[in-house]
């Protein structure tokens, strides 16, 4: 663990540059060599590199920079999503947006010294609200899903995306669970708990998956260079929590 106690104490700036500038690259190689360099293609770039800027400020703890990019970043993700197809991609950003733009306000209300956001742990109660919370989401959603179905929200189709010990896992059933555990994730992190960025390493693996089925090659590339920042996120956000409660 020493070295990310580096990372997010001294290593902090030095950290945010290296890790921006190799997620950009990637991004940059992405976009050259796996899209058709159109202007969607040139849009989703872009609207991915304002969200390295705003996820890295996050993990860091950095309210003006990280809920302020967040908006921007949420509002071209929606447009992106949204014509691509991904409805369910789509619709975890509008909720994301709304939550920042809360965030701005609540995030300044609860500071250290140095203008940085004062995490908190969970008890045993967040965590089982929060248990509670997803399993409801995942038994709702596909219920109102059906009775959206006229405004062309997610398909709800039995193509198959994963087979395994006999189950099949439809493309349907993995945007559902993406949007669910996503806005859990952002919901417990604008909240300031800690523990919110765990939920963000398993919402970066099951987005990955989208990403790829849509032929999002752009934002599957971010999500893994996301998953990353979520590591070094989770850890300084217990730490100073730790910190803060001694």
């Amino acid at each position: 663990m020493n070295i990310l106690d580096k990372i997010t104490n001294e290593w902090q700036q030095q950290w945010a540059v290296l890790w921006f500038l190799c997620g950009a690259m990637a991004l940059f190689t992405g976009f050259w060599l796996a899209t058709e360099r159109a202007g969607l293609d040139i849009f989703m770039l872009c609207v991915a590199i304002v969200g390295l800027v705003c996820v890295v400020a996050l993990a860091f703890r950095r309210n003006l920079t990280g809920n302020g990019l967040g908006i921007t970043a949420n509002i071209g993700e929606v447009m992106a999503q949204g014509r691509s197809g991904a409805t369910g991609l789509m619709l975890a950003p509008i909720f994301y947006l709304a939550t920042h733009v809360y965030g701005l306000f609540y995030w300044r209300k609860n500071q250290d010294g140095d203008g940085n956001m004062l995490p908190r742990q969970a008890t045993a109660g967040v965590w089982i609200i929060t248990a509670v919370f997803i399993a409801l989401g995942l038994a709702v959603f596909p219920w109102l899903n059906e009775q959206l179905q006229q405004y062309s929200f997610i398909e709800s189709s039995s193509d198959t995306a994963i087979s395994a010990l006999g189950v099949d896992i439809s493309w349907y059933t993995i945007n559902v669970i993406a949007f669910v555990l996503g806005v859990t994730a952002q919901t417990t992190m604008i909240l300031r708990y800690s523990f919110s960025w765990s939920i963000w390493v398993l919402v970066n693996f099951v987005w990955l998956s989208v990403n790829l089925a849509n032929s999002n090659y752009i934002f599957a590339i971010q999500t893994m260079v996301y998953q990353v920042n979520a590591v070094v996120g989770w850890y300084g956000w217990w730490r100073s929590s730790q910190s803060f409660k001694n």
